[in-house]
C-alpha cells in the first residue's frame, strides 16, 4: 500500500487542488473496504437496536446509530452508544455492532469503554491525514546523507487536511482530497513535499510520500466580483 515517491500532476495556486487516492487489493485487484461495513441497501441505515460483539463480550445498545452510505467524511469516527455496565472491554479492541437482522454491520475498535456507565465510544472506518510542506531541496524525503535518519526538518505543515475536513470518502475503496483555492492559494510557485497517513483506530500506516509541483496562477482568484449589466448607464 505504501507508495515512495508520489509524483503528482503540475498544479497552480489558483485552483482546487483535486485528487482520488485508490486502494487496492495487491493480488486479488480488488477495492479494499476502507469503513468495513454493510448495509442491506442503499443510503444511509438508522437504527436504535444493535448487538453489540467485543472479543468475547456480547451486549445489546439501544442507542441511536446511523451507518453511513457513500459519499461521507468522519461521521464514524467516534460514534457513541450505551452498552452494559461492567464489562471487559478495553481501548483498542476490536468491536462489531449489527442491526437484528444482521444486515447492517459496521466494524472497527473501541476508542473509549466507562465500566460504571457503559459508555462506549468506537471508531468505524479509517481516519486519514495528508499534509503539505516545504520541501527541501538539498534532500529527498527529509533525510540527510549521512548516517542519522531525519537529520533535516521540512518545517511545520502549511497545509492539513483530514477525513471530514477536506478529505471525503467516495465510494469503495476511493477517498478524495479537496483543497479550495482560497487555502491552495497559500503555495507558491514551487515543489512541496505532500504525504499522507491512515489509521484505523489501532494501527497507523503510511500511505504515501510525494512530490507536488506548484506554478504561480497568474490570474486573479475566483469567484470574480459579479460585474454590473450596465455599466455605461445606456438605455
Amino acid at each position: 500500500m505504501y507508495q515512495n515517491p508520489v509524483l503528482f500532476p503540475q498544479v497552480t495556486n489558483r485552483e482546487d487542488l483535486l485528487q482520488t487516492v485508490s486502494f487496492f487489493d495487491d493480488d486479488t485487484g480488488e477495492a479494499l473496504d476502507m469503513v468495513r461495513r454493510t448495509l442491506a441497501a442503499p443510503g444511509d441505515f438508522t437504527g436504535n437496536v444493535w448487538t453489540v460483539t467485543c472479543g468475547d463480550v456480547i451486549t445489546a445498545s439501544v442507542s441511536n446509530v446511523t451507518i453511513k452510505d457513500y459519499p461521507f467524511g468522519n461521521e464514524m469516527l467516534a460514534l457513541p452508544l450505551v452498552v452494559g455496565l461492567g464489562l471487559a472491554i478495553a481501548a483498542g479492541s476490536p468491536v462489531t455492532i449489527a442491526d437484528p437482522t444482521g444486515l447492517n454491520t459496521a466494524t472497527g475498535y473501541v476508542t473509549s469503554y466507562a465500566p460504571a456507565t457503559g459508555a462506549l465510544v468506537c471508531q468505524f472506518g479509517i481516519a486519514f491525514q495528508f499534509e503539505i510542506r516545504g520541501h527541501d531541496r538539498g534532500f529527498d524525503g527529509g533525510f540527510g546523507p549521512s548516517s542519522s535518519i531525519g537529520t533535516y526538518s521540512e518545517g511545520v505543515p502549511i497545509i492539513t487536511a483530514q477525513l471530514g475536513n477536506m478529505i471525503s470518502n467516495v465510494d469503495l475503496g476511493r477517498i478524495q482530497i479537496r483543497v479550495p483555492a482560497q487555502t491552495f492559494s497559500k503555495l507558491r510557485h514551487r515543489t512541496y513535499s505532500a504525504a499522507m497517513t491512515m489509521f484505523d483506530g489501532y494501527d497507523t500506516r503510511q500511505v504515501f510520500l510525494g512530490k507536488l509541483p506548484v506554478q504561480q496562477g497568474g490570474v486573479t482568484m475566483m469567484p470574480l466580483p459579479v460585474s454590473t449589466p450596465n455599466p455605461y448607464g445606456l438605455p
